[in-house]
């Protein structure tokens, strides 16, 4: 079973423009100036702002899918082609968003991952989900083009995590009530 996000950050708010700027830093450090990959990472960092949106993938019983394996078979499984690209466009963004924002939960405790596998998967995922899209939307190019470069999104994702960690991006996430 997949949640639904719900989508509580406002259009307007700062946090927004925030991470627009340090995802154009980030991606520009490694010279990736696309518009629209870049909008869509940016949304991807104010959807995992709630961080219920982390835990979307649920088992029968209600509780949080915690393992890569599971999440892949929940979408391999799921029922409709929808869902299905629903499933793998969560996966992928999860994928991500953890290896370029948070590489140390893959070797937290017992959960040990290897990097190279989970990139595989996400990288894997948006591939899929590209191919679910309809073959001239402007979705399914950015989903190519995540998939394609997906070792360089995570370095630009790494990047915007050293600015989110710095003093100063810490007064701004707290005055925006973000922390």
């Amino acid at each position: 079973m997949i949640e639904k996000t719900r989508h509580d950050i406002p259009a307007d708010h700062p946090i927004r423009p925030l991470f627009q700027q340090l995802t154009e830093r980030g991606m520009g450090q490694l010279n990736l100036h696309d518009p629209d990959t870049i909008e869509y990472i940016t949304n991807l960092l104010t959807e995992f702002v709630p961080v219920e949106s982390m835990h979307r993938f649920k088992d029968e019983t209600g509780r949080p899918v915690q393992y890569l394996f599971e999440m892949l078979t929940q979408a391999r499984n799921a029922p409709s082609p929808d869902l299905r690209r629903d499933y793998y466009k969560t996966l992928a963004d999860l994928t991500l968003f953890n290896l370029g924002l948070f590489p140390e939960s893959l070797s937290y405790g017992h959960r040990t991952v290897s990097p190279d596998y989970y990139a595989e998967a996400g990288r894997r995922s948006y591939t899929i989900v590209a191919e679910m899209e309809a073959s001239s939307s402007s979705r399914t190019r950015v989903y190519r083009k995540l998939a394609e470069q997906f070792a360089q999104c995570v370095s630009g994702l790494n990047w915007v995590k050293l600015y989110i960690n710095d003093p100063f991006y810490q007064y701004m996430l707290r005055e925006f009530d973000i922390t």
